[in-house]
């Protein structure tokens, strides 16, 4: 069986864990170490236990604590060459042991026992910035996240996975009438920032998407709500789904805390 969770989701911090039992993995780590063990210790698992870790983009609540992790656990730190590349000061605050770096090209796959694991490219303004995807015999995990729009090829892979992690950050109405400045606001909904509710649900009806499970990820905390969402995708969404809250951690063990 291949274990999945959401450790955490927004702008607090984000980290997604994966496991078969022999190989186990992080997407993202936006934690302290103390507090990333405190939430793999929920799902039977710790950071000593990792064996590689694979970054979406440099923004903090997405990799402030991967430097404190690679120091602490000798494990392959897996970047998109461009995320090194273009941001260099981002980079080098993180403090990864360089012999960790490991620079990969979008549709490179990494083999790590049964895991297949490959990016793809998504749009967000932070260079370099990838969504992730893991084929294993048992799944096929994709994870969207902190992009402004989506695209055909994301749609194709969305149609062959049977696990979505899938970004719905913000209700246009609560953004538009929320206490963000104009200008955040046009960032929040540009094509480099970030998916509303509408643009989630839309991706899944067009993409095909009908696996066994779909997350919703990363909702602000100002301009979205749980209950909000999951109104709105009962009514265009035919599989079985979670709306992940900020602050608390689902997955295919326990329930949500």
């Amino acid at each position: 069986m291949l274990k999945r969770a959401v450790l955490g989701s927004g702008s607090s911090g984000n980290a997604y864990y994966m496991s078969d039992g022999e190989t186990s993995i992080l997407l993202d780590q936006g934690f302290s170490l103390v507090e990333l063990n405190r939430r793999l210790e929920r799902f039977g698992s710790s950071a000593s236990q990792l064996d590689a870790v694979f970054v979406t983009h440099l923004h903090p609540d997405h990799a402030k604590g991967v430097g404190i992790l690679a120091r602490n656990r000798d494990i392959p730190i897996h970047l998109h060459t461009k995320a090194i590349a273009r941001n260099a000061r981002e980079f080098a605050f993180l403090g990864i042991p360089q012999k960790q770096v490991v620079e990969v090209e979008v549709g490179e796959v990494i083999r790590l026992g049964a895991m297949r694991i490959f990016c793809f490219t998504t749009s967000h303004d932070s260079p370099g910035s990838v969504g992730w995807y893991i084929d294993h015999p048992e799944e096929r995990v994709m994870l969207l996240t902190d992009l402004g729009k989506t695209t055909e090829e994301q749609k194709e892979l969305a149609q062959r996975a049977s696990v979505l992690f899938l970004e719905a950050n913000y209700d246009e109405k609560m953004l538009e009438e929320g206490p963000y400045p104009r200008i955040l606001k046009h960032r929040i909904r540009s094509v480099e920032g970030h998916l509303s509710n509408d643009d989630a649900l839309t991706f899944v009806q067009e993409s095909g998407f009908a696996g066994n499970e779909l997350y919703f990820v990363h909702l602000s905390s100002t301009n979205n709500d749980h209950r909000l969402l999951e109104g709105q995708a009962k009514g265009r969404v035919s599989t079985p789904f979670v709306v992940c809250e900020k602050n608390r951690w689902y997955g295919t063990i326990g329930a949500a805390q």
